[in-house]
């Protein structure tokens, strides 16, 4: 009799803390497909390692996002010849877009990490490279001291005493 390697469906259930249901939709939208051994009628069950960092991939994505976005992630990394894997991508979700952080960091800092929208509710602009645009300190220090010098809830004085970081006046030239 020959060791069968992976986990149980069992096992998977109680390692993803997902459902039987849920297993079971995964693998009709060839989402993370188990590997059956012996009778046909009730086979041996048994998932992989990677697919139950899969499925625990899936699940924290879908705190965010639908299990629709996620099979169109799936099929845009498979069509686009980058392994559909998810479980190994660092994904950023901002509103209804969702973007991929790759990071090469064998060419850094020649080249720096980039972002590519993989999925979106419009569908627009899926397939391209981005720019994550974060603001600088300053610029988020000035929009407190802005929001501060018009609140009505704000004593201003006091604020102004009590920020740790002072209003810096943006000159374009």
């Amino acid at each position: 009799m020959s060791l069968i390697e992976g986990f149980t469906r069992t096992e998977t259930l109680a390692l993803t803390e997902t459902t039987s249901n849920r297993l079971q939709y995964l693998e009709k939208k060839d989402l993370v497909v188990p590997q059956r051994f012996g009778k046909s009628r009730k086979p041996t069950v048994i998932y992989t390692w990677e697919q139950i960092l899969e499925i625990r991939a899936i699940k924290h994505l879908r705190k965010e996002i639908s299990l629709q976005a996620v099979r169109k992630i799936v099929q845009f990394l498979n069509e686009s010849g980058f392994d559909d894997s998810l479980r190994d991508k660092q994904l950023v979700v901002i509103d209804d877009d969702v973007f991929w952080i790759r990071q090469d960091w064998q060419d850094f800092p020649e080249k720096m990490p980039s972002a590519m929208k993989i999925a979106g509710k419009s569908g627009k602009g899926v397939g391209q490279y981005v720019l994550l645009v974060i603001p600088t300190l300053t610029d988020i220090v000035n929009e407190v001291w802005e929001v501060a010098k018009t609140s009505e809830v704000i004593d201003f004085d006091n604020f102004r005493q009590r920020a740790k970081a002072q209003y810096t006046e943006i000159v374009s030239g």
